[in-house]
């Protein structure tokens, strides 16, 4: 089994990198893979086995731009992913943990968005998509603060998931959310984009562009700096 992603997956000039977070047994993957060879496809799965049919199947079909992982929540993106690394995260069916005792098992949870925003590029998308309407609710609520939603549609074709298939076998259609990330960074990277005394430091590309969207001004009670939009 490969230890992670092929460092050139994230040298300058990389193609871009799509996450299947829970791939399953590579449907959706490997069909993405072959559909967009410029790109490269990473899944990320937690289940050894499923993981090694997905490198089986990447082996006998010849696809160079994809690749399957074990791995689980937040952990999996902390271990394989570099800040800023990843165009687009699908995460398609995650289980929905319906006892009230087994919902902090679920997969989107505000940690795991956190990990998320941090790992995904400039205009990089998070894409939702389950069958449990409560487990959707709560997906919405989470991404209602510091989140964008967009169209789901957005021109681009993609293959069925194998749940998709199934569901949709069913009759209605599954619940869909496309959102990206709309804040800047951590809180300490903002309050440092805003301290009078970093602003000749060089800086990174998240307080590059904190000290770029907010200006700063000193409050006339305290003489503290207080951030404020412009």
């Amino acid at each position: 089994m490969p230890d992670g992603p092929p460092p050139s997956w994230f040298a300058p000039g990389a193609p871009r990198l799509e996450v299947d977070f829970g791939c399953h047994r590579g449907t959706f993957l490997l069909g993405m893979a072959e559909m967009y060879p410029g790109t490269n496809f990473l899944g990320i799965e937690k289940q050894a086995a499923r993981v090694e049919r997905c490198l089986g199947k990447i082996r006998r079909q010849g696809l160079p731009n994809a690749l399957a992982v074990q791995g689980e929540g937040v952990a999996a993106l902390a271990r394989w992913l570099p800040d800023r690394s990843v165009s687009t995260i699908h995460v398609s069916f995650p289980d929905p943990w319906p006892k009230r005792r087994h919902a902090s098992r679920r997969l989107v949870t505000r940690g795991f968005l956190d990990e998320v925003a941090r790992v995904l590029c400039k205009g990089g998308v998070l894409r939702l998509m389950t069958d449990d309407w409560a487990y959707f609710s709560e997906m919405k609520n989470l991404v209602r603060e510091g989140w964008e939603e967009l169209p789901w549609e957005d021109g681009s074709v993609r293959p069925v998931t194998a749940f998709e298939k199934t569901f949709l076998e069913l009759g209605p259609s599954p619940h869909r959310c496309a959102v990206r990330p709309v804040s800047l960074g951590s809180f300490s990277e903002v309050q440092a984009a805003s301290d009078p005394e970093l602003l000749q430091r060089p800086a990174g590309p998240t307080i590059a562009l904190a000290r770029a969207a907010i200006g700063f001004r000193k409050s006339t009670s305290s003489g503290f700096g207080v951030l404020s939009a412009v």
